[in-house]
């Protein structure tokens, strides 16, 4: 049974004790990637946590890192397995028997919908990560889902796409990529 939301997803972590929540006040560009670093770089796997900064300057919404994988662990907790084994055994079924999408009329990815000239990703707490080498802001690890015009084969992929307006990212699709 896979989690209902982001929220449920984030308790599950939470009673696991694998989900620290920062309640100081950061800076999404100067202070959250410091912290992710050094999260990433000083903790060793088993230990490392999640983060949720609650508190960002100029937003008032909250900004979660690592909750994809910070750790076997946490990547275990997020298909619900318990062990590395069990991670290629979720991933062996998803390969073997793909569920294809559903078009909902209700349901978490639709509590806010935004259309038109309502829609401004910049008022997501996007941070810049390479503070002085990035040109700005971007999303780590969103899932970018993609589809062929003349085959109609659906990919989804993970890639970094920069934030370039208030309705316009990019990104950069390698030769060893597959954008479907």
């Amino acid at each position: 049974m896979a989690y209902r939301d982001l929220r449920s997803y984030l308790a599950a972590l939470e009673e696991r004790g694998k989900l620290k929540r920062v309640r100081k006040e950061v800076d999404k560009d100067w202070e959250i990637a410091a912290v992710c670093r050094q999260l990433f770089y000083k903790i060793a796997p088993a230990k490392r946590p999640a983060l949720m900064f609650e508190r960002i300057k100029g937003f008032n919404i909250p900004l979660v890192a690592g909750v994809l994988g910070a750790s076997r662990e946490i990547y275990a907790i997020g298909l619900e397995t318990d062990t590395v084994e069990g991670i290629n055994r979720k991933w062996d079924q998803a390969l073997e028997k793909p569920i294809p999408p559903r078009i909902v009329k209700s349901g978490p990815c639709k509590e806010n919908i935004l259309m038109g000239d309502k829609v401004d990703i910049r008022k997501l707490p996007v941070p810049v990560w390479t503070v002085g080498e990035d040109p700005g802001p971007f999303f780590t690890s969103p899932y970018v889902i993609t589809k062929d015009p003349e085959t109609g084969v659906r990919n989804v992929g993970t890639y970094r796409m920069e934030v370039k307006g208030p309705n316009k990212t990019g990104f950069l699709i390698g030769k060893v990529q597959d954008a479907a």
